[in-house]
């Protein structure tokens, strides 16, 4: 007692004795994370005894439990112990609930299992810390966990590429591909005060097209990294989706409860919502902002959520709901009788008039659009048909509750003047909404000109589409 003995090994002798350590499995958790480094470089005979391998997986281990990831991500076997050591410090130090709601999110549809393993390749992804704090903390985790979110086909994996010089592409190691993190925003852009160091603004122009993934076109200005990143996993599509016809409304209706939803920070869901999605068509003049509201949780049976499009320069708005809760009943049946799940989760949100308005309408039928009327003969492609039973779930900014003003890239008087010429009466929908308004009538929505990289909708009946003040 009170007599210490040094060593600069383990296997040390003391008395011509070999020295046994006797010690609980959770030894280790006494050390802290900066003294494990410590000890490590100076006290040599604890190598074996507290940083073994097998020793360094078990705090790992306990280090994922703590933090309530274990059920999410998991870390291969058979790592040695500088990657035990990296994952650690990754595990300790880092915020994961960005990265560990998309993979709850992609696993909920089908492209992912969970918990997901990174391994030798993935915790390689950055040759040093400070190559791994070069980036922003998003980023830099989506790196080392995109890749096992696979979208299947075509679309490939959700893969992040990393650019000689700097910059980073996702999904397609191809120019066009790139994403534009944290572009310079004026200080009256609405996500301006909102942005995050850590999870900042993105702007990308890739989009689905058929089976597969495209970029050039309209470019959205995502509120987050995150955002880009779920809104990327909405994308796919998914099978028994289904969705309201939309409506519009008065944000100031209701109480303003609409408002009070769009007040909110693009960072922040409101009560009743697991997360949310913003993102914004800043190419467009005026701009166009879209949100999308998630209803459940990321580890229930579906995903459901409320779409919202904000239209420049007036107080009116459109939304819908969207679900992939496996439907029953009648196909002719409200959207309450054969949703049954998702429809009681609206009145919480948006108020009863509002949550009513929504689901006691039919759902919106999957053939509803006019994808015979792109100029191509009658034959549909991948991108526009609404034929397959599991369409276009994912691309709520160009939904029929998103492109307000007609084509996203302008192109939408051609598409009205071929409305036109096959007897079909042809309206921006900023136009069906003034009308509306003037009239006193309820119209009906957009009916869809597919395109490849926007949509643009026309006005056909007066009869559809509510519009509430």
């Amino acid at each position: 007692m009170g007599n210490n003995h040094t060593a600069d090994r383990h296997g040390a002798l003391i008395d011509e004795h070999t020295l046994d350590f006797l010690h609980k499995d959770d030894r280790d958790a006494l050390h802290t994370r900066s003294e494990v480094g410590s000890l490590r470089a100076t006290a040599h005979f604890l190598w074996e005894v507290d940083f073994s391998a097998a020793v360094l997986s078990s705090r790992l281990n306990r280090c994922l439990a703590a933090k309530g990831l274990h059920a999410i991500i998991a870390f291969d076997a058979q790592l040695d112990r500088p990657l035990l050591l990296k994952a650690i410090w990754l595990v300790e130090t880092q915020q994961w609930t960005e990265v560990t709601n998309a993979l709850k999110l992609a696993a909920r549809r089908g492209f992912c299992q969970l918990p997901i393993t990174l391994d030798v390749a993935d915790l390689q992804r950055h040759d040093s810390k400070q190559a791994y704090l070069a980036d922003v903390r998003v980023v830099g985790l989506w790196k080392m966990v995109g890749r096992h979110v696979n979208f299947g086909g075509s679309y490939g994996r959700f893969e992040l590429f990393d650019q000689p010089g700097g910059g980073v592409r996702a999904l397609r190691d191809e120019p066009g591909f790139e994403l534009d993190i944290n572009p310079p925003l004026p200080p009256a852009h609405p996500y301006h005060p909102h942005a995050i160091n850590d999870n900042p603004p993105v702007r990308s122009s890739i989009h689905r097209q058929g089976d597969s993934w495209m970029a050039g076109g309209a470019a959205f200005t995502h509120a987050s990294v995150s955002a880009f990143i779920m809104n990327t996993i909405m994308f796919p599509p998914v099978a028994n989706r289904g969705r309201t016809p939309c409506i519009a409304v008065n944000r100031h209706a209701h109480g303003g409860v609409l408002d009070g939803l769009l007040n909110h920070s693009p960072h922040q869901p409101p009560n009743r919502c697991t997360a949310v999605m913003a993102s914004r068509l800043d190419s467009r003049n005026p701009p166009v902002e879209f949100r999308r509201l998630f209803l459940t949780p990321f580890n229930g049976p579906f995903v459901a959520c409320i779409d919202l499009c904000i239209f420049p320069d007036t107080d009116i708005m459109t939304l819908c709901v969207v679900t992939n809760e496996p439907p029953v009943g009648d196909p002719s049946a409200a959207f309450k009788d054969r949703r049954r799940a998702t429809a009681p989760l609206l009145p919480g949100l948006v108020g009863q008039p509002i949550a009513d308005m929504v689901v006691n309408q039919q759902e919106a039928a999957e053939e509803e659009g006019a994808d015979d009327d792109d100029g191509d003969g009658g034959e549909e492609d991948d991108d526009d048909s609404a034929d397959d039973g599991d369409s276009d779930e994912g691309e709520w900014e160009e939904d029929e509750c998103a492109d307000v003003d007609g084509d996203i890239e302008g192109e939408g008087d051609g598409q009205q003047q071929q409305q036109q010429q096959q007897g079909k009466t042809s309206f921006k929908s900023r136009e069906c909404l003034d009308a509306a308004m003037t009239q006193g009538m309820r119209v009906d929505g957009w009916m869809e000109c597919g395109q490849q990289a926007g949509r643009s909708y026309v006005c056909t009946q007066p009869a559809q589409l509510p519009l509430m003040t």
